[in-house]
């Protein structure tokens, strides 16, 4: 890997992120990987998260949302681990490979701590999966480039549940995933590709996301292992909607898989 880019990963613990980081040790050179002490960073902490949706929804919505998580531990987290499993192959997902990368672990993403780690290493990109919005301390401590893999399509799908409103809108064709710059919005940044994602009526929402974040780390591979060229055409999108969207609800995610039902069933 001696012409590798240098990179920094700003991502989390769960499985589908630590297989991220053992496919892109194969072809660059992790010069950092920043990591939440926990399974999540302070700022998803419950009651945090808790006050912002119920400013945000009101309590039927807060317990809509509630009821979606309640109902997915009890009927489909067996089936969730179980694709885990089979779509996340050839690499690891519960442990880091290297054994010498350096690791920064902390609470707060947008931390002087965090920013000070990435100028110590001057990546030429810095990779990004799964954080918080990321502040423009952070975003300026970059002299390189910043990319973030995003399981959806923006702009008309932004925000963390791209995989699911999609198909609650019975848009199926932007069921995606996208690599794109990463600048002061909310998945708006320049394009640099996009893939479409197959799915059909067995899987669930979060088998769903696990194979966008799949197709995801297959494009953040050919992104870096071209890097010059593929941004150099950057894009953006033009006359289409854009929307950040929001979790949903059990009601909504019935809705959804009884659609999904349907369209399969032809």
């Amino acid at each position: 890997m001696l012409n590798s880019l240098r990179i920094v990963i700003l991502t989390t613990k769960l499985p589908e992120d630590i297989w991220l980081i053992n496919k892109l040790a194969d072809v660059c050179n992790i010069e950092g990987i920043v990591l939440p002490f926990g399974k999540r960073w302070k700022e998803f902490g419950v009651v945090n998260v808790l006050k912002k949706r119920m400013r945000r929804f009101g309590f039927f919505g807060v317990a809509n949302q509630a009821l979606l998580i309640l109902y997915r531990l009890l009927l489909e987290r067996r089936k969730d681990k179980k694709s885990l499993v089979k779509i996340f192959t050839q690499k690891p997902y519960d442990y880091i490979e290297k054994k010498d990368l350096s690791i920064l672990e902390v609470d707060d993403i947008n931390s002087e701590q965090v920013t000070n780690f990435i100028r110590s290493k001057n990546p030429d990109v810095v990779v990004v999966s799964g954080t918080p919005l990321l502040k423009d301390s952070v975003i300026q401590s970059v002299t390189g480039r910043m990319i973030n893999l995003h399981p959806g399509f923006p702009p008309q799908y932004r925000g963390r549940y791209g995989s699911f409103w999609p198909i609650y809108n019975k848009e199926p064709e932007l069921v995606g995933t996208t690599i794109h710059f990463i600048d002061k919005g909310i998945d708006t940044g320049a394009i640099l590709i996009q893939q479409q994602v197959a799915f059909d009526k067995s899987d669930t929402l979060k088998t769903i996301t696990y194979k966008q974040h799949e197709t995801g780390v297959r494009l953040l591979v050919k992104c870096l292992t071209d890097f010059n060229n593929i941004a150099a055409q950057a894009f953006r999108k033009t006359g289409c909607p854009s929307k950040n969207y929001y979790a949903p609800g059990l009601t909504h995610y019935l809705k959804a898989k009884r659609w999904l039902k349907k369209r399969n069933a032809y």
